[in-house]
């Protein structure tokens, strides 16, 4: 049985600081500034927010693609329903620099990042399961929406993620161990995680928001539940797929 696709949980991650409206790139981290232009006020929120501004600070390159994806989508605005041109350089960046990094971070760095994830998705599901599904597809797009709560979590997550990212650029991103798709179907099975719930996996973009955040929850909340020696594997490879 292989494992479905559900969603990348690092992309995930810093989607969910982006939002379009009428054309300008806004963020939900707000910042005590002199005023600016809302590109510079854009740019200076990612700066601000944990994890992705330090990846563009060791990557001046990908913040420049950054910025000149806002630049040509204020010039010219996709249409309604499309994801806006900083989307695909705010993935790439994930991609090609944070990504590689979380597959060298340390166990208890890596294991640090799904609790904190979990913990998230708890309060997600108890303030609106709308938004715990919306996290667990495509990222939440209202972060200011959220609960002070819910909020606050949100910030957590990210500074774990980050401290995984440093740990692992420490190791020189150096790949740790890490678990195949197999192993984490049955590891997966060992937490309680049934036939129903790998259907309901290669099927999650149609299940509904209480069904959905309830399947990322059981892969959240895993790897306290696993062997020592297998939570760091299983966390990696959750983290990078």
């Amino acid at each position: 049985m292989a494992l479905g696709p559900k969603r990348n949980v690092i992309l995930v991650a810093v989607i969910a600081i982006l939002l379009v409206v009428c054309g300008v790139l806004v963020f939900g981290i707000k910042l005590q500034t002199i005023p600016l232009s809302p590109l510079e006020r854009a740019m200076a929120d990612l700066r601000a927010t944990p994890m992705l501004g330090l990846a563009m600070k060791d990557y001046p390159d990908a913040e420049k693609a950054i910025r000149e994806a806002m630049e040509e989508d204020q010039r010219n605005p996709v249409a309604p329903g499309v994801p806006p041109r900083a989307f695909y350089a705010v993935g790439a960046l994930s991609r090609d620099r944070i990504r590689p990094m979380l597959a060298a971070a340390d166990d208890a760095s890596a294991v640090a990042v799904m609790a904190a994830r979990f913990a998230l998705a708890t309060r997600l599901r108890a303030d609106d399961p709308q938004k715990c599904r919306e996290f667990a597809m495509n990222g939440v797009q209202r972060v200011d929406q959220l609960s002070p709560e819910s909020q606050k979590l949100f910030s957590d997550f990210l500074s774990k993620m980050e401290a995984a990212y440093r740990n692992g650029r420490a190791a020189n991103g150096k790949p740790q161990p890490m678990s195949t798709p197999q192993e984490i179907v049955q590891l997966l099975g060992q937490t309680g995680f049934t036939q129903d719930d790998l259907d309901g996996l290669n099927r999650f973009a149609a299940l509904s928001s209480i069904r959905a955040c309830e399947i990322d929850l059981k892969i959240d909340g895993a790897p306290p539940k696993l062997p020592p020696d297998k939570q760091g594997p299983f966390s990696r490879f959750v983290l990078t797929h």
